[in-house]
């Protein structure tokens, strides 16, 4: 659940924010928990040598088709601009941070088998989120909110 959670922010996170810097961070927090916790890292990179064809080309493509902004450099007469450079870094990474996602999600790098038998705790603690605003909404006292939340817990 926890890790349901988090990769689902994450995916959203890749997905409809354009910011070069956020999606760069999505991509290293899933590079750093795929390091931790998928054993198969290597041979899913050794399967992406055949995408990178396919991102070169579409780098052309994004090179070609954007030539308004700041030019970075010219090549002939081709100019490489910083907007076709942002373009193609983002789709570049979301595409990257989507498959690396998948990995996550696979059942054999699952964060719960370091967690073990704390699995079912952790995911009750999640669900019982909510019940924070009940204790706003009773006024109850912290004392009798925390007995509440070990009552729902122990069940």
């Amino acid at each position: 659940m926890l890790l349901n959670s988090i990769l689902f922010i994450l995916f959203f996170t890749s997905i409809i924010l354009d910011d070069l810097r956020i999606i760069g961070t999505v991509f290293f927090v899933e590079l750093f928990l795929n390091i931790f916790l998928n054993k198969n890292l290597l041979n899913n990179i050794k399967k992406l040598r055949v995408l990178l064809y396919i991102y070169l080309g579409t780098f052309i493509v994004q090179i070609l088709s954007i030539q308004e902004g700041e030019v970075v450099f010219k090549i002939f007469s081709v100019y490489i601009t910083k907007p076709a450079l942002e373009n193609f870094s983002i789709n570049f990474l979301r595409i990257i941070n989507l498959i690396m996602l998948s990995w996550l999600i696979s059942k054999k790098c699952s964060i719960f088998n370091h967690f073990g038998e704390y699995k079912v705790i952790i995911e009750n603690v999640i669900e019982l989120v909510p019940e924070v605003f009940v204790m706003f909404r009773k006024k109850m006292s912290l004392k009798r909110f925390f007995k509440h939340i070990l009552k729902k817990i122990k069940i």
